[in-house]
């Protein structure tokens, strides 16, 4: 009995603290090159990107829609790269290209 509750208490301790995805460097700010893409829409398959990283459902590429340059530390560019994946129901997202160091 003792044996299976320590087991169960293992298991939801391994399970129950995953790693977040997003960086947790939030001082060191980067200048980034931000591109947004929009999922293409096709006939028989759904219009939706698979991962907030750019991986699509269908064989087609994604669609440029525009792009600027921000600066932004690494928690900050995932945070907002995950909340335009899922506001825009996975048809959004935005690439970004690490350019350099901003110092303060």
């Amino acid at each position: 009995m003792t044996k299976n509750i320590l087991i169960a208490l293992l298991l939801i301790g391994t399970f129950g603290c995953k790693k977040s995805k997003l960086s947790d460097d939030d001082t060191n700010r980067y200048k980034w090159k931000r591109d947004l893409y929009r999922a293409v829409v096709e006939k028989e398959k759904p219009a939706l990107f698979i991962s907030r990283n750019g991986g699509t459902a269908s064989d087609q590429p994604a669609i440029f829609v525009s792009s600027g340059v921000v600066v932004l530390t690494e928690y900050r560019k995932d945070t907002q790269q995950d909340s335009i994946f899922k506001a825009s129901g996975k048809m959004l997202v935005y690439k970004y290209e690490k350019l350099e160091r901003v110092e303060e």
